[in-house]
This record gives C-alpha cells, structure tokens and sequence, in this order.
C-alpha cells in the first residue's frame, strides 16, 4: 500500500530530492524509479539539493494567489537551476514582497538561490501543516552561502562539550518608537515562517559548522512555548529535514522531544545532551539541542515591545568539542509569573512581580551557586549570558553575582533581536562564543518562567579557531545589510499566522 500524499511530498520537497540514470546520466525531478530512456532496467541513483546553491532562471509575480497561499499576498515564482546536477525545479522565492505595479523579472533572473525550509499552507486552522524547501532565499539576503563540507573527524575525546552551534534570524525587523527596557528593535517572522523552520534552518548551520554527519545526530532535543502543533511533535519535522541519523525506509534510527519549561526549554537539555554522548549505551555520537520560537505576546501588551523571533542549536558530543561544559547548576521553584493555560494563545504575566522574586530569584541564585561549587570567582569568567527578557534584567543579574559591566555586554544581542523565549539564552551563548578565545570561561544562565534557572560554565577549547570559517557570526546577522523594516500591523500580522 504506497503512503499517503502528504508523506510522499515530504520525502520530496523536505530535501529537494531527485534522480539520475546511473547508465545516460539523465536527472530527473521528482525523482523517478527508472529512466525515461533506458527503461525499467536502469539503476538510479537518487539526488539531494538542499545544501546546494541555485541560479533563478525565470520567474513571474503571482498577484492573486490560490486560497492556501493568500496568506502570502503577491509573491515571485519561478524556475531554479542546479548547476551541479543539471536539474531545474518549480519554487518560490521567500522573504521578498514584490512592490505594486510591474516588476522588471530581469533584475532577479541569474541570482543565486538558496533553500530555504518554509511552511507552505496549510489544510485550514485544524489541518496539517505543509512545510517544503523549494522555497528560496537571494542568497545576499543573509549571508554568503555556506557549503556543508563533512569532516574527518579526530579520534581524541575530551569531556562532554560543544562541537558546532548555528542561529538563524529572519531579515525581517520592527523598530521600537522607544527603547522597551533597551530593546530598540527586535527579529520578524516572514509570513511563511514559524518556530519549525527557525529550528531546522538553525539546526543546518551547526551541522555545517561542526562539519559532522548528521547520521551521527541520534537525539534531537527542540524546545519551544510556541510549537505548530499542540499534539504532534516538532522534533519529527526538523530530524526529516535535516537527516538526523541512519536513514531506513524513509525514517531515521534516531529519537528526541520537544520540551517545555518556558523560556530555558532548550538550555535546560544542554547537560541532558552532554549526559547521552558520554554515556556507554547510547548508539550515537552527538545530540542536538534547538531553542527555537516565534515568541508570542498580545497585541498592545508591554512584552509586545519586546518579543522576537529565530532559534540556535548546538551540537553536542565528545570529539572536535570547541567548548566543554565543566559546571552546571539547576535551581527551581513553583512560582508562576508566566504562564499561558491550555487553548489560551497569549500568556499571562505577573507585572512587576515578573522580576522579583522570579527572574532575579532564580538566576542570581544558580549563578552564585555556580560559582560557589565550581571554586571559581567572577573575575575567572571571561563572558556571562543570561536569559535575555530584555537588556536590563540581565545586566542587573550579573551585577548581583559579583560581575562587572563588560562581562555581560557582549551577549546582550536582545537589545537588537528581542527576546527569543527558548533561543534567548543560546543565542547569546553563541555570540559570545563567536568572539571568545580558547581558554575562555563562559558562564550562561538561563530561566524559565514558573520558574527555574540553569548555569553552565563552559571552557573554549583551540579546536574553535578551525571552525571560525563554517559559522555566520551572530553580529553580522544583526547588521545583516539587506534586514528589512516593517510596521506595527504588518509585524501583527506575520506574528500571528507563524
């Protein structure tokens, strides 16, 4: 009995995949089982272009979309070449709204292309949700394109730590009229985008910057407050989209779980991580750790001025590891300042009571305690990073803990990109560690409202100097020179349908 229409599409449109005649060299898309030309006897052999680069070869603005894609507005489709399998493909360009009237196609004809891992539409408010990569990025939208080169990995092992990281920030971005507790702007997901894609197009950057297979990834761990679905996990979406472990009949020999525990989802799992690679009976290598959210605040409310949208993940395991995690800390308790009951689509919070004795409670308290089991002293950290609901919060946290302005300074990125939720405190962890020099303590402190704080402290490593090449810095995404500006209704408006 074949699969069901919506699975065949996945196993296509996920990793853009074709086919080539092992005997004419004939390419096929969609993928077929045997060639046109040298019929049933032919062998295959299949093809993968999501971590290709492609040139747009023709292309037209679609000014009245079908029902399931009115969301999108107008938007330019076209015809994508890979030129490094002679395949051309039908796709969408993404993060582009193409302005009234007529639109000169020639200027957009011979760009390069990149993938880019979207939702597409969806079967009405209670369906499934339809994600794809034949969606494309200009490739000067972001950043250069980045090739996935698999390395070679050591034989030397060292204590449990981090072998890759990767974030991911929409170019879209709304300015705040005034500063919202140092807030100036904050990170807007494009119409097509949700807390799924942000975590596997983050999750593709710290492959490619740890340079590992993903056959070796056999856990992945996503953690967000704002997941597609209420029941069915987002974690199956992103181990397809990005091959995480032994392939086998179209499904992979790997595991995971979306988790929950607001805003230190994900950073909560990082010693969880750490645990798995170490331990004896676990079959894989390294384990994925993706925070990731689109985070969620009524219209009006003062978060509202806060929020932001993206995702990091990193890449746990034994070999290569630019960072090892040497510390941690967890300290919890059953104070709700934050909380969002089933059905309900916006939180509650408790105003002022937010920050005492929640906020600063819980992470003054894991950072001291931090420090006190590890024998450290504030002036042995190099960086502190704590979760990020705004830029002064964390700042005043650190300032608690014994540490000094400069310290915590550098991963203050909230001021640029809002709050995260489950990406906060790793994505600032990640742009600390794109400057930090081996030898480096890092400390980073995360919370979760309801409430509960995590401190780890980490040491650098040399083997991040070999990586330095592999990675986007989390600083040129902020200053990304093509981020686009957007007004209050349209920033409502896209926040609301990821």
């Amino acid at each position: 009995m074949s699969e069901p229409m919506a699975r065949r599409r996945i196993l296509v449109d996920y990793r853009i995949r074709g086919s080539r005649c092992a005997e004419c060299g004939r390419t096929y898309f969609p993928p077929k089982s045997f060639c046109n030309v040298e019929g049933r006897g032919s062998r295959m052999n299949p093809l993968d272009y999501v971590n290709s680069k492609g040139t747009l070869v023709s292309g037209t603005v679609i000014r009245k979309p079908t029902n399931k894609f009115l969301h999108l507005g107008s938007y330019l489709s076209g015809i994508v070449h890979f030129n490094d399998g002679g395949v051309k493909v039908p796709g969408r360009i993404t993060d582009l709204t193409p302005e009234d009237g007529e639109v000169d196609i020639n200027r957009f004809i011979g760009k390069g292309v990149i993938p880019r891992f979207r939702r597409m539409y969806s079967d009405g408010p209670d369906g499934l949700i339809y994600y794809s990569s034949l969606n494309f990025s200009f490739e000067d939208d972001y950043f250069p394109y980045l090739e996935y080169e698999k390395v070679k990995p050591s034989d030397a092992t060292t204590r449990p730590g981090i072998v890759g990281y990767g974030v991911y920030l929409p170019k879209f971005r709304i300015k705040n009229e005034v500063e919202a507790l140092g807030v100036k702007e904050r990170t807007v997901p494009f119409a097509d985008e949700n807390s799924a894609t942000f975590a596997v197009e983050a999750g593709r950057m710290a492959l490619i910057h740890a340079g590992i297979d993903s056959t070796s990834v056999k856990k992945c761990f996503v953690g967000s407050e704002s997941p597609p679905y209420a029941v069915k996990p987002t974690v199956s979406t992103v181990s397809q989209a990005l091959l995480l472990g032994e392939e086998y009949e179209g499904g992979f020999f790997s595991g995971g779980i979306d988790s929950e525990f607001a805003c230190k989802a994900a950073a909560d799992l990082f010693i969880d991580a750490a645990a798995l690679v170490a331990y004896p009976t676990f079959s894989g290598e390294h384990v994925l750790v993706i925070g990731s959210d689109n985070s969620q605040a009524e219209r009006n409310d003062p978060l509202d001025y806060t929020v932001g949208a993206g995702a990091a993940a990193f890449l746990f395991g034994r070999g290569d590891v630019i960072a090892t995690l040497d510390h941690y800390v967890s300290y919890t308790s059953d104070t709700p300042d934050f909380y969002r009951r089933d059905g309900q689509r916006y939180p509650r919070h408790g105003g002022r009571f937010t920050g005492e004795p929640a906020y600063f409670k819980h992470v003054v308290t894991a950072m001291k305690t931090a420090l006190k089991v590890s024998g450290l002293a504030p002036k042995d950290i190099r960086y502190v990073v704590c979760h990020s609901p705004n830029a002064k919060f964390p700042l005043q946290a650190a300032l608690e803990a014994g540490f000094e302005p400069e310290q915590a300074e550098p991963g203050l990125i909230v001021k640029h990109i809002g709050n995260l939720y489950s990406g906060s405190s790793p994505a600032s962890l990640a742009a600390v560690l794109d400057i930090a020099e081996p030898g480096d303590r890092i400390m980073m402190t995360s919370y979760g409202s309801g409430a509960g704080s995590d401190s780890y402290v980490f040491t650098v490593t040399k083997e991040i100097e070999k990586k330095r090449d592999r990675s986007v810095p989390v600083k040129r995404m902020i200053e990304n020179e093509r981020r686009a500006y957007v007004d209050y209704n349209t920033y409502r408006e896209w926040k609301e349908l990821g």
